[in-house]
Formats: structure tokens, C-alpha cells, sequence
């Protein structure tokens, strides 16, 4: 099982390699020509993003939060020798404590929210990694969490160029703890969200509240671009505020 679900990562790589990372390097190339770039990477997964913004620009210092324990290992291994690069095993909502996290047979899909068992992407979904709805998850444990505010407010002397989000379905709670009444102004200029059009998850209707928080603190949506595969994109919104 672990070797059909490692060929199928391979092979959401190679698509994406081709088909997406081409068009986002193409925004950020345009959007981002200074020397130093900050960057907030929320969900690293292996180091997808992480990679991809040295490449734009080696230089660049990023903070990335990831929740699953054995990916912070190999992520904290990976970048040992990358004095710019630190990794948090932090996951990000609207609380401070701890969340139960639920992780997916396919680790870039592990999430903090709860499966929609009764959805036909779900089924599909367990049919191509051939195991069974309620087989996706193979372990929860409780992850700390904290508010992107309250890291905003720890590190006030930096403007960040880039907010990358992508949890799995929890994105509004991440942004309801940036965007917190009578706080600081946020200083983060592009805020990247990977935006699912499916049913996976029981909370999958967000999509309207996330762009009201966003317009109501002043980001606009600029761009859309979708992946080489399923139904989703990134939104890029930039502050306007």
C-alpha cells in the first residue's frame, strides 16, 4: 500500500513540476523583484513551497509550520544546514492550545477537520489509493496550535512578502487568527490559499466566508491559478489596505 500511495505522489509531483509551479514562479518573478523576501509557509508538507521560494530567491528567509511529527523530522533534517529556513511542528487556527490532527495515508492531505464520509470525491479518492473511506486516516493526535497573530506580533519588525496557506479544509480558522479586532496591522503583503472545489471535508463551504475576512481587512483577489490536476487553484489576494 505505501509504495502504490509513494507512486502516486511521484506522480502528482511530476504534474505539478510541469503544469503549476511554472505559471506560480511566473506571478511571484513579477510581484516579488527585491533582494530579500520574507515568507510565512503554512503547511510544509516536505518542503514543496519551501523549495520553491529558494529557488525564486536564494536568499529568502521562511518560516514554515507543519503539525505532522514525522514530516517536521525530516523537514528540520532537510534544511539543518539553511540558517534561513526554520521549521515550527506548529499547526495554525484561531485558538491557542491544541487541536486533534488527523493524518491521511497521503500526508499532503492531513487536516485538522473532519471527513465527509458520505462524499463521492472521498470514495474516489479511496478507490485510487485502493483503501476504503475510513481507511484514509491512519492516525489523530493532539498538535499544538497558535494564532498567525500572535507570531505576527513576536516578529512586528518584519514585513512578509508571502503568506502561503494550505490545510486541508481549515484555512478560515487560520485567517480568523490573523485578523483579530484591535490588533496590529497585518504586514504581509500576498496571502496565497489553496482553494478545493470538492466535498471532502464536512466544513467544505467556506469559500464565501474566506473572501468577506479578506476584503474586509483590506486583500483583493489578483490572480487564480489552477494545479495540473482535480478541481482546485491558488488564490493570490494582495493587501490593498
Amino acid at each position: 500500500m505505501k509504495f502504490r500511495t509513494q507512486i502516486i505522489q511521484k506522480l502528482i509531483h511530476i504534474n505539478e513540476s510541469i503544469f503549476f509551479y511554472p505559471k506560480l514562479k511566473k506571478f511571484y518573478k513579477k510581484n516579488l523583484t527585491h533582494n530579500q523576501i520574507n515568507i510565512i509557509d503554512v503547511g510544509a508538507n516536505k518542503g514543496q513551497s519551501i523549495d520553491f521560494f529558494l529557488e525564486i530567491n536564494q536568499n529568502a528567509s521562511i518560516n514554515s509550520f507543519e503539525p505532522n511529527k514525522k514530516l517536521f523530522d525530516l523537514l528540520k533534517n532537510k534544511y539543518r544546514l539553511n540558517k534561513n529556513v526554520t521549521i515550527h511542528n506548529l499547526g495554525l487556527s484561531n485558538i491557542k492550545g491544541e487541536l486533534l490532527f488527523h493524518e491521511n495515508i497521503m500526508d499532503e492531505t492531513s487536516t485538522f477537520e473532519e471527513l465527509n464520509l458520505e462524499s463521492k470525491y472521498l470514495e474516489k479518492k479511496a478507490k485510487i489509493l485502493g483503501v476504503t473511506k475510513e481507511k484514509i486516516i491512519v492516525d489523530n493526535y493532539k498538535v499544538e496550535v497558535i494564532r498567525l497573530i500572535d507570531f505576527l506580533i513576536e516578529n512586528k519588525e518584519t514585513k512578509f512578502d508571502v503568506l502561503k496557506i494550505d490545510v486541508e479544509g481549515h484555512e478560515l480558522q487560520c485567517l480568523q487568527g490573523l485578523f483579530i479586532e484591535n490588533s496590529i496591522p497585518v504586514s504581509i503583503r500576498f496571502i496565497q490559499l489553496e482553494s478545493h472545489n470538492d466535498d471532502m471535508y464536512l466544513n467544505n463551504d467556506q469559500h464565501k466566508k474566506i473572501e468577506e475576512l479578506l476584503m474586509k481587512n483590506g486583500f483583493e483577489r489578483v490572480a487564480e491559478i489552477k494545479h495540473g490536476f482535480g478541481d482546485f487553484a491558488e488564490i493570490m489576494y494582495e493587501n490593498k489596505a
